[in-house]
């Protein structure tokens, strides 16, 4: 499934039209259906914003990791046995660990500027990654 495809499922699923999502991010609806054609693909903040919209994880919508995304449940509807699933597949490695509590120990302003410097960072890789996959088809 692309990413177009997984947008257009997640729209329908919460049952909004194009005008509704696009008005949603701020966008004009044209912009919107090409993320679902497959004509562009949205920025990073973009993805994080329709992620929130839709209640999923971004790697679902990126398809980054093929077996989180197909024991995902994007509806939100979790049964026990889901949650169980996911709760296997959400556990943090002892890195992620340490990394939440460093930042815990941060100021608010400090924790401000470094989700900034790490958003700059993962929206730099994720440009690089597109191009990069440009690149191979084209």
């Amino acid at each position: 499934m692309t990413f177009g495809d997984r947008l257009r499922k997640l729209r329908k699923q919460h049952h909004m039209t194009q005008e509704q999502v696009a008005k949603s991010l701020n966008i004009v609806r044209s912009t919107y259906a090409y993320y679902e054609t497959g004509k562009t693909r949205p920025d990073f903040n973009t993805v994080v914003r329709l992620a929130h919209l839709f209640n999923v994880t971004t790697d679902y919508l990126l398809d980054a990791n093929t077996k989180a995304s197909q024991n995902d449940n994007p509806t939100g509807n979790f049964t026990a046995s889901t949650k169980k699933t996911l709760g296997n597949q959400w556990r943090l490695r002892e890195s992620e660990q340490k990394l939440i509590i460093a930042y815990r120990y941060l100021d608010e302003n400090m924790q401000k500027e470094f989700l900034k410097n790490i958003e700059e960072v993962a929206a730099q890789l994720y440009e690089d990654r597109h191009k990069h996959e440009q690149k191979k088809k084209g």
